[in-house]
């Protein structure tokens, strides 16, 4: 009986992790506004984008797992490939930066004076990781 509990209790905690890092992995997708005090119309704007960017992420997650895969094999070589590595790892960093600045671009042009100020604050939310 101890056992089974124990068995149990350390199949919730692996079922939890990973349920939050899928969370992590797409958080940006989920992002709370309500401090920018967003007129109707902006509001749905903003969804659009998000709705809009919900794809171009998911290729993005694909793509980065991908250039991980290959990042891993080179760890496992006898050799490390130090010119491959930096490639592969700047190859995700340069799609990472591109994907967020199109979809700030989209915010900002979205956004009035006021509300772009306060957007500045939360900008590290909006981070692709």
């Amino acid at each position: 009986m101890r056992i089974l509990k124990i068995l149990i209790v350390l199949i919730s905690m692996v079922l939890f992790l990973n349920a939050d890092d899928d969370h992590k992995k797409y958080k940006h997708s989920y992002k709370n506004l309500g401090y920018l005090q967003l007129e109707r119309s902006q509001k749905e704007e903003i969804k659009g984008v998000l709705l809009s960017f919900k794809y171009k992420y998911k290729e993005f997650y694909k793509y980065k797992d991908e250039q991980e895969d290959i990042l891993e094999d080179i760890i496992e070589e006898n050799e490390f490939d130090e010119k491959l590595y930096y490639q592969t790892l700047m190859k995700i960093k340069e799609r990472a930066a591109q994907l967020e600045v199109a979809k700030l671009k989209e915010i900002h042009k979205i956004l009035d004076e006021e509300q772009r100020e306060k957007f500045s604050d939360y900008l590290e939310e909006w981070q692709v990781e």
